[in-house]
């Protein structure tokens, strides 16, 4: 009172510098400021702190606290403005000697009860002072918290100082409760001294425990700090009661943010109104940083602003601590946005905290360690199957849970190298894994190639072969198709590496098929030597042993097999143990047998589609162009054919078939399905071989005829065999394929023993005209037989050949011999030389008998003549007789006969007339 006495401008500077901080410095501060009083008495009392909030009677609010009561000191800085009793080593919240200020924008009279004293501050009965003492105000309210005056009221009970504020007019008791009850939670998470705040009938508490066992190993281990804490903010009253839950770390900066029962970040709206640098209490300064922060960096003395000394980026520290102490997918999220700064300490900070992280072991590893963000990758989408199988192999790999697409942009501001499928690729060539975990790989990289574009990255992706080497890219590589087999002559997928994702990368798939008939085992099986094709043919048995049905080249009997005494052979070298071929052949037969060892390994039937035998071997060459294929008389059968055929099946080494065997031998052929199909030819080689070397009964095979066959009964005698009908295409037919043929067939017919049908003796007599005609045999050569078979079906000594149709009608059928069924004048006159007898022509000369009367082709005799016989009469002449006759001279004797027609020497036909109704 005196310095106001002294100096007028004392008393403007306290009422301007008082009204300035409470409409500017601490407006809205008013429970933030002395809530904190309460935080620092407690501090100093060494105590939990409580406040209770209430309103009074007569339009009053009640603020009471435990703790130290006010000290003298305290009053003497709660009466002078910047003069503090708090030292800025003490760790407490208020420094200055103002914010206590705060309460003069809602109070006119604010009465401070303590155990220690009791005073009030009073504005008006500051101006009733200031005007007793003859002090102008000059126009300025005075200030409230000047002037002090004792009272003698205590604080309420349970509490060790009581704030009284007598509120101004306008000022509603109730908006201060609501603010109160607003303020709390946030209060008691900046304030650590306080460990509860009552407002009216709402309390609310806050508990502080330390994080679990495990997070204090990890500080450890690690370099981070176990100075982490769940802060529990319960808020009650009669109708509700409301729990938020806040992680913190740090020290000297602690950094906040609210999870829920789980330990999760709570994804609803936080229960700190806003966010903004914290110091402990609210400042002006906005973060976006996704967490909060309480600092303890000195401020401005309205507390809104940093000191201009106070690095900010100090705050930093304990930023890792708090992402380490929650669950690994809300990790990255908390990684700040340098984008979404809103201010230049904003700016720094965040820029702070992302280089503090980039350095600090706080990302989670695959592996189940820690990692320094720089020094560590993620790869985008990772899967936990992925993971599992990568993480022994990668230690600086982020986990799963940090390799969301969403998070990749943050962990790259830390430092973290993000691959993608490529560089993966790239970095596990030259890996040393069992092909077992290579399938793992590719059954975990599955899901993640969906496109064209994502196979690609993966071109240089390792790729186990059966050869044991490791591949790079799965294009060129084939996939053997339910075949756990390794093929050496195909740079395969080695079998427990196989998964479906090598083949949608480029390797193909080939079938046993397919893979037998690649021409570089076709090589292999002609050049190797005979260690690489032991382990070849290894791999060839137990491919054909995956595949009962696969289709197998021919070429492949060429591939050596272990006979029984363990000397390689080709396949087709080889007969099976008790083979039925091994009866049959002759006894220096060039065949060993095959190991029993190996047939009771990969069996018989495998053994066999190889081209060891069993029954006959057979050989297929399509189109083939020359008798080149090592077939016995091959050359003389190629020479009966016109033109080389398309394709050339012949069964093999039938001329290594004992002589006193072709019974039996013959049995296996047409039994066998293989065999069977190439007897069906007559023109095949085989068929055509056995007619001609074939012996049964001391005959060739093409002496005898099939059952079936009926175009040579009595002719040919049947073969007495039971697949006689099967053998068919083997055995004699009606062509005549040799000059001895040829005489076996006529001194058939001329054997009166057999009983042959004129029809089949005609067909037999034109097919052996036509064998000396196209030069299979020699009239000259042939044997002429003592007897023919006539006409008549007889066999006789004496008879002609018929060179012309009408004269049947001049000779009995016992005295023609047909040269077929049609006569034709060369065939009889080849047949006559054959058999050495005369033509009709030579026996007989003939005259018709008068005559006639012409007539034309069309008349009715002419017409019903070419329908009766088949006989065209064509442009020839035509002659009509009432009766036709002719005279004969034979051997000097001459006699008439009357005939049905008759063609004479000039080419006229003769008929007689139609008799008319």
């Amino acid at each position: 009172m005196s310095s106001w006495r002294a100096s007028a401008n004392r008393y403007r500077e306290d009422a301007t510098t008082e009204d300035d901080l409470v409409t500017v410095g601490y407006r809205d501060r008013l429970f933030t400021e002395l809530i904190a009083n309460a935080a620092d008495a407690a501090g100093a009392a060494g105590i939990t702190g409580r406040v209770s909030i209430w309103a009074g009677d007569s339009g009053t609010v009640h603020v009471a606290n435990t703790g130290a009561p006010v000290s003298a000191d305290g009053l003497r800085s709660l009466l002078s403005l910047r003069v503090s009793a708090k030292s800025s080593e003490s760790h407490t919240v208020g420094r200055y000697g103002v914010g206590f200020t705060a309460t003069a924008a809602v109070a006119d009279r604010v009465e401070v009860r303590s155990t220690s004293a009791s005073f009030v501050f009073d504005r008006d009965r500051t101006a009733a002072t200031l005007t007793a003492e003859g002090i102008d105000p000059a126009a300025r309210r005075p200030p409230l918290l000047r002037l002090a005056w004792p009272v003698a009221a205590v604080p309420s009970g349970g509490h060790d100082t009581e704030i009284v504020l007598h509120l101004c007019d306008g000022v509603a008791a109730a908006d201060l409760l609501a603010t109160a009850r607003r303020q709390a939670p946030e209060l008691l998470v900046e304030l650590d001294g306080l460990g509860a705040i009552t407002v009216a009938d709402t309390t609310v508490r806050i508990e502080r425990a330390e994080m679990p066992p495990l997070a204090e190993e990890r500080a450890r281990k690690g370099s981070l700090s176990a100075a982490t804490q769940l802060l529990t903010i319960t808020a009650s009253s009669p109708t509700d009661c409301v729990v938020h839950r806040w992680l913190q770390a740090g020290r000297d900066t602690r950094w906040l943010i609210e999870v829920d029962e789980g330990g999760a970040v709570c994804a609803r709206r936080s229960a700190l109104t806003e966010n903004v640098l914290r110091a402990p209490t609210p400042t002006d300064v906005e973060l976006s940083m996704p967490a909060i922060c309480i600092t303890d960096l000195p401020l401005t003395p309205d507390r809104r602003h940093l000191h201009p000394d106070a690095d900010i980026s100090s705050a930093a520290q304990g930023y890792a601590e708090l992402l380490h102490a929650l669950p690994l997918s809300d990790r990255p999220a908390l990684i700040p946005i340098a984008a979404h700064a809103r201010n230049r300490d904003d700016a720094a900070l965040g820029h702070a905290v992302v280089e503090n992280l980039s350095e600090r072991e706080w990302l989670p590893g695959a592996a189940g360690n820690d990692l320094v963000p720089s020094r560590s990758v993620v790869f985008g989408d990772l899967t936990p199957e992925l993971a599992e199988v990568l993480a022994p192999l990668m230690a600086d790999l982020a986990h799963p849970d940090m390799s969301e697409r969403r998070h990749l942009a943050r962990l790259q501001s830390v430092g973290v190298t993000v691959i993608g499928l490529a560089e993966l690729a790239e970095r596990l060539v030259g890996t040393e894994r069992d092909p077992s975990w290579w399938c793992d790989l590719y059954a975990a990289l599955s899901p993640l190639v969906t496109t064209a574009a994502d196979a690609e990255e993966l071109g240089a992706l390792p790729i186990p072969r059966s050869d044991e080497r490791l591949g790079i890219g799965a294009r060129g590589l084939f996939l053997a198709d339910g075949i756990d087999t390794a093929m050496s002559w195909l740079p395969t997928v080695h079998t427990r590496a196989r998964h479906p994702l090598i083949e949608r990368l480029g390797a193909r798939t080939v079938a046993v098929a397919e893979a037998v008939a690649d021409p570089a085992l076709q090589q292999l099986v002609e050049q190797a030597d005979d260690d690489e094709l032991g382990r070849v043919a290894d791999e060839v048995l137990a491919l054909l042993c995956a595949d009962a049905d696969a289709a197998v080249p021919k070429w492949l009997a060429g591939l050596p097999l272990p006979d029984a005494q363990g000397e390689l052979r080709a396949a087709d070298e080889l007969l099976l143990p008790d083979s039925p071929l091994a009866a049959v052949l002759v006894d220096d037969a060039p065949f060993g047998q095959v190991s029993p060892d190996l047939v009771g390994r990969v069996g018989g039937d495998v053994l066999r589609r190889i081209g060891v035998g069993w029954g006959f071997l057979t050989l297929v060459d399509e189109l083939p162009v020359a008798p080149d294929h090592d077939l016995p008389d091959e050359e003389r059968w190629w020479s009966t054919l016109d033109a080389p055929p398309d394709t050339l099946a012949a069964v093999r080494d039938l001329d290594l078939v004992d002589d006193g065997c072709w019974d039996e031998a013959l049995t296996l052929l047409a039994a066998d399905s293989t065999t069977a199909v190439m007897l069906d030819d007559p023109s095949g080689y085989t068929a055509w071989w056995l007619r001609h070397h074939a012996v049964i009964g001391g005959h060739r095979l093409g002496w005898y005829r099939a059952p079936s066959d009926l175009s040579m009964v009595g002719v040919r005698d049947v073969l007495d065999h039971p697949h006689a009908d099967a053998l068919g295409a083997a055995l004699g037919g009606i062509e005549i394929e040799s000059a001895d043929d040829a005489d076996t067939v006529l001194t058939h017919l001329g054997d009166p023993d057999r009983r042959i049908a004129p029809g089949i003796a005609a067909a037999v007599h034109a097919a052996v005209v036509r064998a000396v005609r196209i030069g299979v045999c020699d009239a000259a050569e042939l044997a002429v037989p003592q007897r023919v078979r006539a006409a008549s079906g007889e066999a006789v000594t004496d008879a002609v050949v018929l060179d012309r149709p009408w004269m049947v009608q001049v000779f009995g059928s016992g005295e023609l011999v047909l040269a077929g069924v049609r006569p034709d004048r060369d065939d009889a006159a080849a047949l006559a030389e054959i058999l050495d007898l005369p033509m009709v022509d030579d026996e007989v000369r003939a005259e018709v008998v008068g005559e006639g009367v012409a007539a034309t082709r069309d008349c009715p005799e002419a017409t019903l003549f070419a329908v009766q016989w088949g006989h065209d009469i064509g442009r020839a002449d035509v002659r009509l007789h009432e009766e036709l006759w002719v005279r004969l001279w034979r051997n000097g004797d001459r006699r008439d006969k009357r005939v049905g027609w008759w063609v004479d020497e000039h080419g006229v036909t003769h008929l007689p007339r139609l008799s008319r109704p």
